[in-house]
Order: structure tokens, then C-alpha cells, then sequence
């Protein structure tokens, strides 16, 4: 599913007011109380606490993640920590550097067993660890503050465990955010598990993204009956594949699924397959049916379409444009977007998109041979690849 850039914008603006909020009415205080009287600078005391905080919270995160997933019946594929990845080859432990999905880390994990496989544990631990820390840390707090007056240099104990309590929260604020951000955390599978459908649905895709990044076949992806949003996803990965081998036929039936009254999807998501519906029907030779399908859209759907925010909505807009308005200008205009639209697809179907839209734009063209239609980026790409090569060849002549 696609990241939130809003909500990543939230979730950092969020740690930087609680950062500057701690600072300013917890530490500074006692450093201004106490600073002197303090065995190190005060602003040394607070990188070291800082960096001990960053790693010490990191690993209550991670190790929670490994505890839990191993009390949810999951394989450990791999553990990470701030770039150095835990694996296993044939059975013999490995470490390397390696890029990671997350803040801090990451835990790969693959399902024993799909139906039964839980990763209440893996998102519970985590938490049950900070708020033993947090008490832990509290009683810190509170018996150095009861002895400054008398020892003012065991103040020192009191903005350090303050400081280290600061980046808990913040690595949790990070971690609990229930949203998608720049990477899963617990509070978007949180989010995502409060239906029930979700948690198989997440165990499919993990197993299938074990067998493809172990170079394994795949298991087959299930049609999900029940839809919410996120099985909608799923379900149109599966759209996409058929699209691709051009069985628009089995294709439908399963975005039929998510358009259904008693579809869960939310409005944004049934708006979207409502767009893929209308593009697959006009890439059947027979446009009645698509013709008939967009007379009947209500004005919020063709609304959605001509705002043209997705690849399918692109595709809908153009083949409406060719096909129901006959305008070669509209149509022009929904190719110079497919650039931008584009780059901001699901990276798991952006090749698949692209081959759509090839399709649409030569049907386009079979329909309207006269129409002189904009280039598609990659037709740019290569025309001007070309020129040089022209250029040469007129030199020789």
C-alpha cells in the first residue's frame, strides 16, 4: 500500500514538538539548577544519554519484534539493527551490512502457518518493554530528584534518564504512528488488524514475499471474498496480473468484488476500482458496455476520473476522452500526465501500468489514425535516442 506523505510529514513534525517540549520544560531546568555541579558539560551529558537512548531503545524495539514473532509461530528471517542484518544461510548464522525498512531496524519475518500465525506478540512486546523502561525510569528520575538538594551532582543521573525517556518516546511515536509512513510499523498493523481479514491476508502477502526474495515460487495469491481495504489491495495485484496477460474477462469479476454493496473498501478505494473497471471495459473490442458503464457513473465518480490522480483514473480519463467525447485535445492531455501519475504508482505494479497505458494509447490511435496525440515518455526517450544516430548517418552521406 502506498505511504502516506501527509502522515509522515505529521509523524516527524510530532517528534520534533515533544523533542523541543521535553527540552525545553524537563532537561533544561535541571541543567540550569545544576549544570555546574555536573561531573561532564552538560551538553556532552546529553549526546552521550542521547546515543545511549537511540541504541537502547532501538534494541527493547527489535528484541520485542524478534520475542513476538517467535510466540506468533513466524520463521525469523533476519534481524537488523542500525544496518547490521542477523540472518541465517543453510542453517549457519551470517552478519552483513545491509539497507532496512524501518527507523531503526528491522525483523523479517514468514508465517509457520497462515490461518494461524499471529503477530499480536511481535506488536505487543515492543510496547510491554518501553512501559517497563518508563517505570524503570520514572523511579530513576524521581530518587535523584529527591537527593539534588542534598547531592547536587547526582543531577546528573536525572537529565540523562530524562534524556534517554525522551528518545523512547520518540523512537515509539514513530513506531505506535498508526498510519503508513516510510516504513510498516506496529501502529499501521494495529490499524490494519482491527479487521479480522487483514491478519491472513498479511500472513499470504508475507509468505509470498519470503518465497520471491528466496528466489522460490511464489505460492498462489487467494481471491479474498471479504474486502476491506487491504485485501482490495491484494485483490488488485492479482487484477494487475491478469491485466498484464490481457484476460481483461477474469480480471472484472474481481473488481466487481470490491465495488459490491457489502464491500468494506472505503469510498477512496471503490472510486479507484470504479476508474480500473471503466479502463479494462474500453480495452474490450466491444465499447458499448464501457460506454454504457460511464453514463451510469455518478457525477462524484467521473469527478474522480477527471481529476486524474492514479494511473487508472489516467487511463479511464483518456480512453473517455478517445472513445465517449472524441477529443483528441483531452486525449493529449491525459498522456503529457503520465509522467508525473506514474512515478507516484505502487512500485509493484508501475511496469504492469505502463504496459496498460501503451495499450490504451495504441488503441487510441487504431481508433483515431488522424489524431496527432503527444508521445508517451518512454516514445520521448527514444526518439531522442535516435537523433544522434540520424545525425551520424546524414554525416556519412
Amino acid at each position: 500500500m502506498k505511504k502516506n506523505d501527509f502522515a509522515i510529514f505529521l509523524v516527524y513534525l510530532s517528534m520534533f514538538v515533544v523533542a523541543i517540549l521535553i527540552g525545553l520544560f524537563a532537561i533544561k531546568p535541571v541543567m540550569d539548577a545544576h549544570g555546574s555541579d555536573m561531573p561532564i558539560s552538560s551538553i556532552a551529558l546529553v549526546l552521550i544519554s542521547l546515543i545511549v537512548g537511540i541504541i537502547f531503545n532501538a534494541l527493547m524495539l527489535e528484541l520485542g519484534h524478534l520475542a513476538g514473532a517467535k510466540a506468533g509461530k513466524y520463521r525469523v528471517r533476519s534481524w537488523t539493527i542500525f544496518g547490521i542484518k542477523f540472518y541465517k544461510v543453510d542453517g549457519k548464522r551470517k552478519v552483513k551490512f545491509s539497507s532496512y525498512d524501518g527507523l531503526t531496524g528491522q525483523t523479517k519475518v514468514e508465517p509457520l502457518d497462515v490461518q494461524r500465525s499471529s503477530l499480536s506478540a511481535y506488536i505487543s512486546l515492543p510496547l510491554i518493554f518501553f512501559f517497563v523502561e518508563v517505570i524503570a525510569l520514572m523511579v530513576v528520575i524521581n530518587v535523584a530528584r529527591g537527593q539534588e538538594a542534598a547531592n547536587p551532582r547526582i543531577a546528573w543521573l536525572h537529565v540523562a534518564a530524562l534524556t534517554v525517556l525522551a528518545t523512547g518516546a520518540l523512537v515509539f511515536i514513530y513506531d505506535l504512528f498508526p498510519a503508513r509512513i516510510d516504513a510498516i510499523n506496529d501502529g499501521f498493523l494495529l490499524m490494519l488488524f482491527t479487521k479480522k481479514a487483514n491478519r491472513v491476508a498479511y500472513n499470504n502477502l508475507l509468505a509470498q514475499e519470503t518465497a520471491m526474495e528466496e528466489g522460490r515460487t511464489p505460492p498462489e495469491s487467494p481471491i479474498y471474498d471479504e474486502i476491506t481495504d487491504f485485501t482490495a489491495f491484494l485483490n488488485s495485484l492479482t487484477v494487475y496480473g491478469l491485466l498484464s496477460q490481457g484476460e481483461m474477462d477474469k480480471a472484472l469479476p474481481i473488481i466487481e468484488k470490491t465495488l459490491a454493496e457489502d464491500s468494506k473498501a472505503s469510498l477512496a478505494v471503490k472510486r479507484e476500482m470504479s476508474a480500473l473497471k471503466l479502463a479494462t471495459l474500453f480495452e474490450r473490442p466491444d465499447k458499448r458496455k464501457a460506454l454504457q458503464y460511464y453514463e451510469e457513473m455518478e457525477e462524484d465518480e467521473k469527478r474522480y476520473i477527471a481529476n486524474i490522480t492514479t494511473m487508472s483514473s489516467l487511463r479511464a480519463y483518456l480512453m473517455v476522452a478517445a472513445f465517449a467525447e472524441q477529443s483528441d485535445y483531452e486525449a493529449s492531455y491525459a498522456i503529457d500526465k503520465v509522467e508525473k501519475i506514474l512515478k507516484n504508482s505502487e512500485s509493484v505494479s508501475k511496469d504492469i501500468e505502463k504496459s496498460l497505458v501503451q495499450l490504451d494509447v495504441d488503441l487510441v490511435k487504431k481508433e483515431h489514425p488522424t489524431w496527432e496525440l503527444s508521445k508517451l515518455p518512454w516514445e520521448e526517450a527514444e526518439e531522442k535516442a535516435e537523433e544522434p544516430k540520424q545525425d551520424e548517418n546524414k554525416e556519412e552521406k
